[in-house]
């Protein structure tokens, strides 16, 4: 594959850190990214069937096959930290008119090393260098934190099984509103009631038999694990009888926040303290050194910064630390630089077997200067 001007630019850049160089499989079966992509990259997953009639995927991004990889030398035995790097295409469905299905993500995903603060604000770093060397004079950040909502989660104290239902409903646009807007019933109706009490287990295998009969396909958005999750969600609603209206009022103020970081950071700071949620403080504590390094070794695309608490759940693999870059007047669907933190990964993928830190980040050099 023949790399532009821009994108060996921005490679070099990554070439520094060292490591070693990946091309994983094109193709990987469908169920990982089904299971770990949002529901907004999910509906643009190039997806088909094998001559087997086994359901595959052409990678949407370069980490999730790489973190296979590693997991893989991981359950070898092999350990200590890595860095791989990557110039290669991905596939994804168009978001909007003009944008390729076919394109090249140079980038690198560093596994076990030290999760800090700091090591996040060097991988901002090194996507904000590659993106000035692949000629981006201009641009802003966004950045999140999807450690900061579950933090308020647990501080307030709620029912384990209604904390549970909530963590998992900010996963979706829009799905702590919904739950959060809903009177509990005291009693769940439908096939929610027959999941009342029911193990994860049992409660996929119940799923699982009324799909079956029904004869009803998985298609579109929602995955079977999805689909067991918010009935369990409904039937703990249900159950608990709702979130306790100081809670509702917290956990909305929270997902309110949109603002410069540092303002931001004062805004949770206010929320936490006022709302007895002080065990969320560390958290926020977090994002505050994490920022102020950022502040002090990438200042470049700082000037017009936010930070929303949703931000970031384009993926589900990502747990703390997220960012895009995006060219001026950019819409939300094209940045050209991205990265975040996902050290649940590779326990993930490998079902508890393994486990390591893991953060990385990319850069696609054709969207700098508002390309496709």
């Amino acid at each position: 594959m023949t790399l532009t001007r821009a994108e060996l630019a921005a490679e070099q850049v990554f070439a520094g850190i060292g490591g070693e160089v990946s091309d994983p499989p094109v193709v990987m079966p469908a169920a990982l990214p089904l299971e770990l992509s949002g529901e907004a990259v999910r509906a643009r997953l190039c997806v088909f069937s094998d001559h087997e009639g086994a359901e595959q995927a052409l990678r949407p991004d370069l980490t999730l096959p790489v973190a296979a990889e590693e997991a893989a030398r991981r359950a070898r035995g092999e350990g200590g930290e890595q860095i791989v790097r990557y110039a290669a295409r991905a596939y994804r469905l168009p978001a909007d008119r003009g944008s390729p299905v076919e394109f090249t993500q140079v980038g690198f995903e560093r596994f076990g090393a030290d999760s800090s603060p700091e090591a996040d604000a060097d991988v901002f770093r090194l996507v904000s260098e590659a993106a000035a060397a692949a000629g981006a004079s201009e641009g802003h950040a966004w950045f999140g934190d999807l450690a900061i909502f579950p933090a308020f989660v647990d501080a307030l104290g709620l029912p384990e099984s209604m904390a549970g239902a909530v963590k998992r409903a900010f996963r979706q646009a829009g799905g702590v509103r919904a739950l959060l807007d809903k009177e509990g019933t005291g009693a769940p109706t439908g096939l929610a009631a027959r999941l009342k009490g029911a193990s994860w287990d049992e409660a996929e295998a119940i799923v699982q038999d009324v799909l079956a009969v029904s004869g009803a396909p998985l298609i579109g958005a929602r995955t079977l694990p999805e689909i067991v999750e918010r009935l369990l969600a409904k039937a703990a609603d249900a159950e608990a009888g709702g979130v306790p209206d100081e809670a509702h009022a917290t956990l909305d103020a929270v997902l309110d926040v949109e603002a410069a970081p540092a303002e931001a950071v004062k805004l949770l700071t206010e929320i936490a303290g006022n709302s007895g949620a002080r065990a969320a403080l560390p958290a926020i504590e977090r994002l505050a050194t994490r920022m102020a390094a950022i502040e002090k070794t990438a200042p470049q695309f700082l000037s017009k910064a936010r930070f929303g608490t949703p931000f970031g759940r384009r993926f589900n693999y990502y747990d703390g630390f997220v960012f895009e870059l995006f060219a001026p007047n950019a819409p939300e669907t094209r940045p050209f630089g991205a990265g975040g933190r996902y050290d649940t990964l590779l326990s993930r993928l490998s079902e508890g077997s393994v486990e390591g830190t893991a953060i990385g980040g990319v850069l696609r050099a054709d969207r700098i200067g508002g390309g496709a």
